[in-house]
């Protein structure tokens, strides 16, 4: 069945969990997975060999010191599937549901930039507006609170449960249900877009396979969701809600499942160090990629964390300036730009709007 790229996506995807009893996993069942070896253009075998090693490889060879690394810019897809094939696979013995918790993208204040319309349900998904109805008033400055009357409109505080991080309130809702619940993210095969998610232990969920998956798809509907994924023995099932016709329905699809090391989440191989910004502080093009790249480790960071940096700057290499290009991690509630699964890079406003 031929699908177009974006519903493509909901069968390439890796599924990324903690489970319970289980530990970090990856799970995908992207069919080039199930291939015995992945050529390359010269028609040898492709092994994902470190970027950072051909990138130091010519200096090493003159007698020179390797002085920088490459900027961490997303993997190809061959290195991030390498790295799979390389892991030993994991059987599950249980299945679970999996519930995406991407909540909506809102309009940003500003009126620059592209608008996109809410995820939540209520208007088409795919829905661009190249303007706002009604451009939304900024707050002064100059001591004025969020939710004051501000050129004779109001701002209140926007609650957790309309912002795009639908993450605590889907686990809830399947705790409320019984039975533990996994963390995790739905990421693209580049490592380019992270959405958060959350799955529950089928069996523990309730009785029977049937009422689990119903009760999986009230709670997916409730949080304005596109699909309810089951992972197990039986592979891949993904089962639309109605709510996105861009979802695919799917069944059965082989599925390979590995442990998950903890790692930096934007690095498309185990055991690699620390990132390294992309763009930087110097003409408008490279200033815009070094906002887009910060969004999306922002991005990442918040469904996933880090093993390298644990989220936090690290000290600069001996040859590196004295500053460290490494940002902090942004908290949730200061999250302005999105990179989704179609490749868009949206801006959005914050939970917390600027005081």
């Amino acid at each position: 069945m031929d699908l177009d790229p974006l519903a493509e996506t909901w069968r390439d995807q890796l599924i990324e969990l903690d489970l319970p009893g289980v530990g970090p996993i990856t799970a995908s069942a992207d069919p080039q997975l199930l291939l015995d070896v992945e050529p390359s253009a010269d028609g040898n075998e492709f092994t994902g060999g470190n970027e950072q090693d051909l990138e130091r490889g010519a200096d090493e060879e003159e007698g020179l010191v390797y002085r920088r690394r490459r900027p961490t810019t997303p993997p190809a897809p061959q290195i991030v599937r390498s790295t799979l094939r390389d892991r030993r696979p994991l059987e599950l013995a249980h299945s679970w549901l999996v519930v995406p918790a991407l909540g909506p993208v809102l309009p940003t204040l500003s009126p620059e930039g592209t608008i996109v319309a809410d995820l939540s349900g209520g208007q088409a998904p795919f829905e661009v507006r190249t303007q706002p109805p009604e451009q939304l008033a900024r707050p002064s400055r100059e001591g004025a609170r969020a939710g004051a009357p501000v050129e004779g409109r109001a701002r209140a505080v926007r609650p957790p449960g309309l912002s795009w991080y639908r993450r605590p309130a889907v686990a809830a809702a399947l705790r409320r249900r019984g039975g533990p619940v996994a963390l995790g993210a739905l990421v693209g095969t580049q490592r380019d877009w992270f959405e958060p998610a959350a799955a529950a232990r089928e069996d523990l969920f309730a009785s029977h396979p049937d009422q689990a998956l119903e009760s999986a798809l009230l709670i997916a509907v409730e949080q304005g969701q596109g699909a309810v994924l089951r992972i197990g023995p039986g592979g891949l099932d993904v089962i639309p809600t109605g709510a996105d016709p861009r979802v695919p329905e799917l069944e059965g699809l082989d599925l390979l499942v590995t442990a998950r090391p903890a790692q930096c989440p934007l690095q498309g191989q185990d055991g690699a160090g620390p990132c390294r910004p992309h763009g930087g502080p110097w003409i408008r093009a490279a200033h815009a990629a070094q906002v887009d790249w910060e969004a999306r480790r922002s991005q990442a960071l918040s469904v996933q964390g880090c093993g390298v940096c644990f989220g936090e700057a690290l000290p600069p290499e001996p040859d590196q300036p004295p500053v460290p290009r490494l940002s902090h991690r942004m908290p949730v509630a200061q999250i302005s730009r999105l990179h989704l699964r179609g490749g868009e890079v949206v801006r959005i406003d914050p939970i917390v709007p600027p005081r």
